[in-house]
């Protein structure tokens, strides 16, 4: 059916009436939304997990109603079933309003009040003129304001398995290349000059566990946010909510969601508070920080051996230049680390939004909820095309490697405590008159037998 021909349907607010498509579950407050943040970004479609979370949100806001009696068992179970359906995944081209629109998330929590009394009607066989009304019914005992801040930390809670399964991956790509270059030599590096013996199996480990770090620290802060701020309706005195509510409405959470989930300490600073957000984010770009600099290691010893390093080769996925025929760049590593810098721009965006807040609430909190999740999903992909596509396919140069160290200063630590500082600095000044490497020095001085420095840089990298 072309643009022109879709059928469409009167909806009204407070403001007025509109037209809406006849089969669109949403209603005035949702459509007026959609059209006046239109172009500031994804929709709420594009953001499963909070749609998920909202509808469990609201789904326990109704089984809450109906056990403190605010609400009619008719009506709370026509709910709690349209709530059910969109968290399965129906419906979800009817959340048409941007994730960061400016209302302060009123348009965010009217779409989903919309589309659950229209669904809700409609599973009542009353769909005209049904009895559930999305403010009145819906929104009971509730405001946007504990709302979408309770949906936004839930939905992040929703997101970790996802990032800690794809971290997982990444990690254990790391391990099994440490596995298999447990005694891979090759040259440790400080100020990107040659520091001391190390092998290929310690750095490879040294990353995942730099990896596993991040990710616990991580899950601490995801921990945080089960603490929300549910009941408070608008600023924390919990005026609007039916009696009863505040006791019920955290079991009905648990209950829905399937994990456990606390109600704050101070009610009001639960309801200001951005901060659990911001360090949630810190984390996040904490391990884009470790990513990013894990990249820059592998590009940078990936560089080919007759101009850089040369000791690893990553696995090539697409050619390099349009002019340079042959030439193959290290573009996975470079991607991750521009989802380090998006990251990073992301939590400078949430960090500017929590301390904007005003008064009584954060008014900002969209924002902070689309780049929270754009966060997760940039670190998600980032993380899971790395562990398949470059780390678990790389492969070392061992004879370069070997050699990049046996020709270089990172011998010289091998010598110290039987030559001394001063005798060693000698044989490196040596080396550099000479334009011969420290080990070739030490063999000529008696120092070394040539057949045995491997098994001397081995020992030398043993803890």
């Amino acid at each position: 059916m072309l643009e022109r021909d879709v059928i469409m349907k009167e909806v009204a607010d407070s403001l007025g009436r509109l037209e809406v498509p006849a089969d669109a579950l949403y209603g005035a407050n949702a459509a007026r939304g959609a059209e006046n943040f239109s172009g500031f970004g994804p929709a709420l479609s594009a953001y499963p997990e909070f749609i998920c979370a909202m509808a469990k949100v609201k789904r326990a806001a109704a089984l809450a109603n109906r056990r403190a009696s605010g609400l009619p068992v008719r009506e709370a179970d026509a709910i709690i079933a349209a709530c059910d359906e969109i968290a399965a995944g129906e419906h979800w081209s009817q959340f048409i309003v941007p994730m960061a629109e400016g209302s302060g998330g009123t348009s965010l929590n009217m779409n989903f009040n919309e589309v659950i009394a229209s669904r809700a009607n409609q599973i009542l066989g009353d769909e005209r003129t049904g009895p559930i009304r999305s403010n009145d019914h819906v929104n009971r005992s509730q405001s946007t304001n504990d709302v979408i801040p309770t949906a936004i930390k839930l939905a992040a809670v929703l997101l970790l398995p996802g990032l800690k399964s794809s971290v997982g991956e990444l990690v254990s790509a790391f391990r099994a290349q440490a596995e298999v270059s447990r005694d891979v030599l090759r040259t440790g590096r400080t100020c990107m000059q040659a520091a001391q013996p190390m092998t290929y199996g310690q750095l490879f480990d040294g990353y995942a566990a730099l990896l596993e770090g991040a990710l616990r620290t991580l899950e601490r802060a995801v921990d945080d946010l089960q603490t929300v701020p549910m009941g408070g309706t608008a600023i924390g005195t919990g005026l609007g909510r039916v009696d009863g509510y505040e006791a019920e409405i955290l079991p009905a959470l648990k209950e829905s969601f399937g994990f456990d989930v606390r109600g704050p300490s101070d009610m009001f600073a639960a309801m200001q508070g951005t901060d659990g957000f911001q360090r949630l984010s810190g984390e996040l770009a904490g391990l884009a920080t470790n990513l990013g600099r894990i990249a820059a290691d592998l590009i940078i010893l990936s560089s080919d051996a007759a101009s850089g390093i040369g000791e690893i080769h990553l696995p090539p996925v697409q050619p390099g230049s349009s002019i340079m025929a042959g030439k193959v760049n290290p573009v996975i590593p470079m991607q991750v680390q521009q989802v380090s810098f998006q990251v990073h721009g992301l939590n400078g965006t949430i960090t500017m939004a929590c301390q904007a807040g005003q008064m009584e609430i954060n008014h900002f909190e969209t924002v902070i909820a689309q780049s929270l999740f754009d966060q997760f999903g940039l670190l998600t992909r980032a993380t899971t095309v790395f562990a398949r596509t470059c780390v678990s396919g790389l492969s070392i140069d061992q004879d370069r490697s070997y050699e990049n160290l046996a020709s270089s200063f990172g011998v010289s630590t091998v010598f110290l405590h039987r030559l001394g500082y001063e005798k060693v600095a000698q044989l490196a000044k040596r080396s550099l008159k000479e334009k011969k490497s420290l080990a070739q020095i030490a063999i000529a001085e008696g120092l070394l037998a040539g057949e045995g420095l491997r098994d001397v840089l081995k020992d030398a990298t043993r803890p």
